[in-house]
């Protein structure tokens, strides 16, 4: 994702429905991961408006129980009465998908699939562990502006001691 970002893009809709990992049979240590379901993706310069405004507090929140921790807070609305300061088209608007919403949801699936990894070729000791735990929960910081971007945590991640490498290609390359 921090290449899709470099190239001013965003998927606005990654969850881990939409996350492939493949693990080559020829390469047990390895594993490769894949972004799916780009229909709602969009350029960086466009004002894509949050798809996660409701009516009422009570259809807001049956929502964000089924999909919401997946989903930047910042995206979520409860919209007013028409033609008011709260009505729908007023605030679809001011909740616009972003890169640092993208990077909120990337920190949430990597949480998922690393927290209870304990490999010690990748962690090395439990301050280790720690150091990893955090540059990727700085990703799910509720305050955007607070948040950390992905460039930021792949280059910690990708700086000893993880020295994590880039796949040099998508796991499809040879079909």
């Amino acid at each position: 994702m921090d290449r899709v970002h470099k190239g001013y893009l965003q998927h606005n809709d990654i969850s881990p429905g939409n996350v492939l990992l493949h693990f080559p049979e020829d390469k047990v240590s390895e594993v490769y991961i894949g972004v799916c379901d780009w229909g709602l993706a969009s350029r960086v310069c466009e004002t894509t408006p949050s798809r996660y405004g409701y009516p009422t507090a009570e259809a807001r929140t049956a929502a964000f129980k089924e999909r919401g921790t997946f989903v930047a807070p910042e995206l979520w609305y409860t919209y007013g009465k028409p033609n008011s300061e709260t009505s729908y088209e007023t605030l679809r608007r001011r909740h616009l998908y972003t890169q640092a919403a993208d990077a909120y949801s990337v920190g949430v699936v990597a949480n998922m699939i690393w927290d209870n990894e304990d490999d010690f070729d990748l962690f090395k000791d439990a301050a280790g562990k720690a150091r990893f735990a955090v540059a990727l929960k700085e990703l799910t910081n509720p305050d955007p502006k607070n948040r950390s971007t992905l460039q930021l945590v792949h280059a910690t991640l990708r700086a000893p001691p993880y020295n994590f490498q880039i796949p040099e290609c998508c796991y499809r390359k040879h079909i």
